[in-house]
């Protein structure tokens, strides 16, 4: 029941994301649905466990700890596509959303960029596609973190 709510609010926020489909929210409307800062941390907070999951299968085999990814550290929604016909009444519940994140491990250092591709649907969220973009050298005290170099993009 968690994951239908979840995915609810998920393809809520994807539809109002869309800049062809904003609602002005009157003055006693607490949430100002027009502001996409807001609705880009939203929908990658909800998408949040299958980005971890897809990050730390990535890294395993390069750092010995798990690099941490968060919505407000350069994360971003590059795409979503599904649901175009969801004002005509047509709705597949069926969305796929890209997203770029940062990662970092200790304060804030930056590990790599990663490209992720996600396939929304009512039954759950599942990675379509992982991308590593960029990686990032770590400082001197901090290579004992490394099982072996990352990828050189």
């Amino acid at each position: 029941m968690r994951m239908k709510k979840t995915l609810f609010f998920l393809f809520a926020a994807a539809i109002m994301a869309n800049p062809l489909f904003l609602v002005r929210a009157d003055a006693t409307d607490a949430l100002a649905l027009e502001d996409p800062v807001r609705l880009n941390d939203m929908v990658i907070t909800l998408l949040m466990p299958p980005i971890e999951d897809a990050v730390n299968r990535f890294y395993e085999p390069y750092l010995t700890i798990e690099p941490t990814v968060v919505p407000y550290y350069g994360s971003k929604i590059v795409s979503i596509q599904g649901g175009e016909q969801i004002h005509a009444g047509i709705s597949n519940s069926h969305y796929t959303v890209t997203v770029e994140v940062f990662l970092y491990v200790g304060p804030h250092l930056s590990v790599g960029k990663d490209r992720i591709t996600l396939d929304v649907q009512v039954a759950g969220v599942t990675v379509k596609n992982y991308e590593h973009l960029e990686s990032y050298p770590l400082t001197p005290s901090y290579q004992s973190l490394m099982k072996k170099p990352l990828p050189a993009y």
